[in-house]
């Protein structure tokens, strides 16, 4: 039995280390589209009790950018979470303003509040973000855009012992602030940012689906995040898929997953 099971782990491990190397090399590359906004990948942790600590690194990539993510949940009492995510899409040569596209950073932090399941946990977390768009449109013609954002997050994750997958809904206030824009920029794109100044703040229903090979305590995680309302008015970036790596700590845990 201990040797099926070993057999298990090394053919699971072998064909996480594929995906994970596949994404990896996708991950490279620029892109040359401007947008508005990009949607991060939603952090659906599975805490449990007191002490459980998650850290997780992804790379993710949507129809023109690639990003870093880093996600981290911690309980420090029971029933009680805190949590903070970077998203980082970063396009050095736009910030010098050499070529065209969009350089886009977000961080956020938020506290909720968990209850433990028969295998996983059920979660509902509240926050807010802040972070910088900075748009290049060629010939000096630029748009650079504070970001806040809000949120809501209901959640519920499922663990076994190969195995872990979340779904949650964020429910995000997208507002912009100390916007300098220049008003040259020609169409759409120029209609594309007038159309924000009309509508904003937003409120962008954002979901998220993750699934895993737990190899433990590393999970292989794969996510895609979306934003269901149409956005093409705004011209942001409604989807995001992701391959990272989340380590699981816990204090004082017994037999994760054996039920």
């Amino acid at each position: 039995m201990k040797k099926d099971k070993r057999t298990l782990n090394q053919h699971l491990m072998k064909k996480s280390l594929l995906l994970f190397a596949f994404a990896l090399a996708l991950s490279f590359g620029a892109f040359s589209q401007t947008y508005n906004y990009a949607i991060n990948s939603l952090n659906i942790p599975c805490i449990e009790q007191k002490g459980d600590l998650m850290l997780g690194l992804g790379w993710s990539r949507g129809a023109s950018f690639r990003a870093l993510e880093v996600q981290a949940v911690y309980s420090p009492m029971r029933h009680l979470a805190v949590m903070a995510n970077y998203f980082g899409a970063p396009e050095k040569s736009v910030r010098k303003q050499e070529v065209y596209g969009t350089n886009f950073h977000l961080w956020e932090a938020g506290v909720g509040i968990y209850e433990k399941l028969p295998k996983g946990a059920a979660s509902l977390f509240a926050g807010f973000g802040s972070g910088n768009l900075f748009s290049h449109y060629r010939q000096g013609r630029t748009a650079d855009f504070n970001i806040q954002r809000w949120f809501l997050q209901p959640g519920l994750s499922y663990r076994s012992h190969h195995f872990q997958a979340g779904l949650a809904l964020r429910l995000s206030h997208l507002s912009y602030h100390r916007a300098v824009v220049d008003y040259s920029i020609e169409s759409p794109d120029i209609q594309f940012i007038q159309n924000i100044e009309k509508s904003a703040p937003m409120f962008l229903p954002e979901l998220g689906i993750q699934g895993g090979v737990r190899l433990k305590p590393v999970t292989i995680n794969l996510s895609i995040s979306f934003i269901f309302p149409n956005t093409n008015e705004w011209d942001f970036i409604r989807l995001n898929s992701s391959i990272g790596v989340i380590v699981d700590i816990g204090v004082g845990r017994k037999n994760v997953g054996s039920k």
